[in-house]
Parts: C-alpha cells; sequence; structure tokens
C-alpha cells in the first residue's frame, strides 16, 4: 500500500497565505472603488449633483458616484494637496484656472451661472423689505469667506450698497451662510437665487436689493490625471442633456 503524503505545517501555512492574498486581490478588485468616479463639487451645487448622480447611477448601475462637496477654495486646495477626484465643478472661473495653470484639470466647460441674493430669516420678513433697512438696522448678517466665490462677490456688492459686513460672520460656504438664516442663528445673509430655490424655509428674500446684478459662472472639467476619463466623461455631459439643464433651473441656476 502506497505511503500518504501529508503536506507540512509549513506548507500549509504558505498555501493559506497564498489563497488569502488571492481572495484579497479579488476583494479589492470587485470594490465599489474600482467601478466609481469621484467628483468634487461647490456646495452651491448639492442638489443638483445629488440628482445627477442619481441618474449617472440609473444609466450606469456598475459605477458609482462618490460626491465631495464643499466651498470651491476647500476644493482647489484639496486637489492642490494631492487629492483624487475624476470631475470638478467650481463656482468661479478664477478657482478652475488655479487649477488649469499648474496641469491639474483639462479643459473646462461653463455648465450654468448664478447670481447673488440677499435673504431675510422666517422671523424678520414682515420688518425687513429692503436693503435700507439691512443699512440702517443693527442686524446680523452671515456671508461667505472672502476667498470664496460667493464671498468675494457679497463683498462687492455689499461695497457697492454701502453695506459694512465688518461685523458679518463669516461661513467657509454658501449653504453655511444659509443655514444660519434657516435657523435664525443671523437676521440676513447673501448666497445665491439657487439657494433660496432649494430651502424648504419661507425665507425673506430682498428682490430689489440689486444683489442679482452679482453673478458668477460655474466651469466643470475633468482631471488630467483621471483613470476614468470616458466615465467622467458621461458624467459631464449630463449636465448638457435635458435631464441636466432642467435640474439646474429648476434649482435656480441660470444656463450659460
Amino acid at each position: 500500500m502506497g505511503q500518504q503524503s501529508i503536506p507540512s505545517t509549513r506548507s500549509m501555512r504558505i498555501l493559506l497565505a497564498t489563497v488569502t492574498v488571492l481572495v484579497s486581490v479579488f476583494l479589492n478588485g470587485c470594490g465599489s472603488g474600482s467601478h466609481s468616479i469621484r467628483v468634487f463639487a461647490a456646495s452651491s451645487l448639492t442638489e443638483v449633483v445629488q440628482r445627477l448622480a442619481e441618474e449617472y447611477e440609473t444609466r450606469y448601475p456598475n459605477t458609482d458616484v462618490e460626491l465631495n462637496i464643499a466651498g470651491s477654495g476647500t476644493l482647489v486646495m484639496q486637489l492642490q494637496e494631492g487629492a483624487d477626484a475624476d470631475v470638478v465643478i467650481l463656482a468661479s472661473q478664477s478657482h478652475m484656472n488655479q487649477l488649469r495653470e499648474i496641469g491639474l484639470v483639462l479643459a473646462p466647460k461653463q455648465i450654468a451661472r448664478n447670481s447673488l441674493a440677499v435673504i431675510v430669516s422666517p422671523q424678520l420678513t414682515k420688518d425687513i423689505d429692503s436693503i435700507d433697512d439691512v443699512r440702517r438696522g443693527a442686524l446680523q448678517i452671515a456671508v461667505c469667506v472672502k476667498s470664496s466665490p460667493c464671498g468675494a462677490l457679497a463683498w462687492a456688492y455689499a461695497s457697492s450698497v454701502g453695506l459694512n459686513l465688518l461685523s458679518a460672520t463669516h461661513e467657509p460656504n454658501v449653504k453655511a451662510v444659509l443655514a444660519k438664516v434657516e435657523r435664525d442663528e443671523v437676521d440676513v445673509g447673501i448666497v445665491y437665487m439657487s439657494d433660496i430655490r432649494s430651502s424648504r424655509e419661507r425665507l425673506g428674500h430682498l428682490a430689489n436689493a440689486g444683489a442679482d446684478q452679482y453673478s458668477t459662472s460655474y466651469p466643470l472639467a475633468v482631471t488630467a490625471d483621471s483613470k476614468k476619463q470616458r466615465e467622467a466623461e458621461d458624467f459631464a455631459a449630463l449636465f448638457a442633456e435635458p435631464v441636466g439643464q432642467s435640474t439646474l433651473t429648476r434649482f435656480g441656476f441660470q444656463l450659460p
């Protein structure tokens, strides 16, 4: 009768280790990371990119959309520091130019425009109905930080109407300004027209304050080192399609 060969303990350990490595490689290859695109978007576009991410995932069920939503200045800094992204959408051409000049993005396309708006907290809608009321009153005002697109526009607008912002609270992005006004933490905020449309609160809007004369554009670009440029281009293309155009206008954006 032949002698049965029994693997040594060391051989078994090597075999198990090999199997473990192979399983790990297989699982990592099938994980969501290899079938996803990362979209960096300005905070004012929150509702738009969420809706279009859903549309994209419906069309391409094997690819997930990972959203990173923040102020444009924050997104630029993250990318300059090496953050991975496939698509970038900012609320300022000048911010996009910073990325373009150092070769981080391909040629951008304009997808939308947005105008400033002066909003009033729900508790004060009957008391404040003009920019004169804001100038004269001892009111708490919230604006974006000056380095952000909404902050730069807010300061330019305030200067044109003689509104002092030195004592205003300075928020990292426009959604933070909106939230403060919605919660009655401040009396007045300078945001975008799109924020009025997206808010569920009954905010006051000083429609005759002249803020709508100050606007910004929204450039979109695919990153230069994206390993999923075809998928990134597919996502970018949604903004030019009827679903993208209708989503932008529904949330208060102007088409370019």
